[in-house]
C-alpha cells in the first residue's frame, strides 16, 4: 500500500493542530463506501476462513482473488473435527492450526497450491478459544476458557516438540474473546470479556517463555466487555475493543482503547478511549504500515461497519484521529485480515448478508476502504479469517 506520503501529510496536519484532545470523540463520517461492490482487477495472496456453525460440520475454506475473481483453493473446503473456535497461521506460511472441541489440529499448507492437509493433534485442550503463533514459529499460544494460557512448543514441521514441556499459567478470567502477540514477540494480550485485557511477557528463547501476567486492564464501564485485541506492526501500540465504553450512546456505545507499549508497562494514550461506532468493536486491524487502524463494529442485527483512525507520532507521543469514511460489512463482523500482497482488507461476518467482504484501498483518498467484492457462499457463520504471510 502506498500510504507513506499520505501518512506524512496526515501526521503533519495532526501535529500542527496540537497533540492534546485529538480524535477522542466520534465524528459522524462525511461519506461512506457504497453498499454495492465496485469490483477490482487486483490479485491477493491465499486466505482461510473458519466456518463455525453450531449444528453442522465445521470447515476451513481457502481462497485467493485472481485478477478480481474470488477463487477457491484446491480441495476447499477442508473438514474440521469438532466445533471450531479459532485458527492461527505460522510466520513461515506453511502451517495452519485450528482449535475446536476436539483439540488443536495441525494442517500443512501446500507451498504451490495453498491446499490444506490435516495432520496431528497438537493439544488436547477442548476449550482453546483463541490461539496464535509466536514470530519465531517455535511456540503455539493457547488462551483457554479453562482460565489459563499455555505456550506449546512445536517443531519446524509443526508437531508437538516433546523435548520441551508445555508451560501453563493462570489467567484473570475464563471468558476468552481474542488473543494477539506483538510482532516483536515480547508481549501477549488476551481479551477476557468482563475481566478486561491481560498482558503477559514472552521470551521465545526460554524453555518457559511466559511470564506471569500483570493485573488486567479493567473495562472502562462495568457493564462492558473486552472483545478484541491487536498490536500495531511496529509493536508500539496495543489496541483493545470494548463494548459499553460510551453507555450514554444507545446506538454506538462501543469503543477502542490504545496503549503505548514499553518494555515494562502499558500506558493508555491521552484521548483514549475512542468512539468507534456500533454496539461493539469485535475485530481490530492495524494495517501493514501502522499508520492506520481499522475497527469492525457490530450494530445489533443489522449490517455492521468498519471505521478507522489515523496514527500520528511525534517522538513518544501518539495521536489517533477518526477517519471520515466508513465501510459497510455484513451482520456481526467478527474478524479482519489484510492480504499478504497489501491489496485488500477482508472481513467475515458471523450473521451473514454477506459472509465475506473484500475492500481495496482508495487510490485518491488515503485510508479509505472501497468495497470491491462480497460473497454469501464462502461458508456458514464464519468466525475468523487469516491470510497466508
Amino acid at each position: 500500500m502506498k500510504f507513506a506520503s499520505w501518512a506524512r501529510v496526515l501526521c503533519a496536519a495532526a501535529l500542527l493542530a496540537g497533540l492534546a484532545g485529538c480524535g477522542n470523540f466520534w465524528q459522524a463520517p462525511s461519506t461512506s463506501t457504497s453498499t454495492t461492490p465496485s469490483g477490482t482487477t487486483l490479485t491477493s495472496g491465499n486466505f482461510y476462513i473458519l466456518n463455525a456453525p453450531t449444528t453442522a460440520a465445521n470447515t476451513v475454506s481457502g481462497y485467493y482473488i485472481n485478477a478480481g475473481t474470488l477463487t477457491a483453493l484446491s480441495g476447499s473446503p477442508y473438514a474440521v473435527n469438532g466445533l471450531a473456535y479459532s485458527m492461527a497461521v505460522s510466520p513461515s506460511g506453511d502451517l495452519l492450526y485450528v482449535a475446536s472441541t476436539n483439540g488443536i489440529y495441525l494442517y500443512t499448507i501446500d507451498s504451490s497450491t495453498g491446499a490444506l492437509t490435516q495432520g496431528a493433534v497438537v493439544s488436547q485442550d477442548i476449550q482453546a478459544k483463541a490461539i496464535a503463533m509466536d514470530p519465531t514459529g517455535k511456540w503455539l499460544l493457547d488462551a483457554s476458557d479453562l482460565g489459563s494460557i499455555s505456550a506449546i512448543p512445536v517443531t519446524s514441521s509443526g508437531v508437538l516438540n516433546t523435548a520441551i514441556s508445555v508451560q501453563t499459567l493462570p489467567m484473570a478470567g475464563a471468558s476468552v474473546q481474542q488473543m494477539a502477540i506483538s510482532p516483536s514477540g515480547a508481549l501477549i494480550a488476551v481479551a477476557l470479556g468482563s475481566a478486561g485485557t491481560q498482558a503477559f511477557s514472552f521470551n521465545a528463547s526460554n524453555s518457559a517463555p511466559l511470564s506471569t501476567g500483570s493485573n488486567p486492564i479493567g473495562v472502562v464501564n462495568s457493564a462492558g466487555a473486552a472483545v478484541a485485541v491487536a498490536f500495531d506492526p511496529q509493536s508500539r501500540l496495543l489496541y483493545t475493543g470494548e463494548t459499553s465504553v460510551f453507555p450514554n450512546s444507545s446506538s454506538s456505545p462501543g469503543g477502542m482503547r490504545a496503549f503505548a507499549v514499553s518494555s515494562s508497562s502499558l500506558t493508555e494514550l491521552s484521548g483514549s478511549p475512542y468512539a468507534s461506532g456500533g454496539t461493539g468493536p469485535h475485530a481490530l486491524l492495524a494495517e501493514a504500515t501502522g499508520n492506520y487502524v481499522y475497527v469492525a463494529n457490530w450494530a445489533g442485527t443489522t449490517t455492521g461497519s468498519i471505521s478507522g483512525f489515523s496514527v500520528a507520532v511525534s517522538g513518544t507521543t501518539y495521536v489517533l484521529t477518526a477517519l471520515s469514511n466508513t465501510a459497510v460489512t455484513g451482520i456481526e463482523p467478527s474478524s479482519l485480515a489484510e492480504d499478504s500482497k497489501g491489496n485488500f482488507v477482508f472481513t467475515v461476518s458471523t450473521g451473514g448478508s454477506p459472509e465475506w467482504s473484500a475492500y481495496t484501498f482508495d487510490t485518491t483518498t488515503a485510508s479509505k476502504l472501497d468495497l470491491a467484492l462480497t460473497s454469501t457462499s464462502t461458508g456458514t457463520s464464519p468466525a475468523a479469517i487469516v491470510s497466508e504471510p
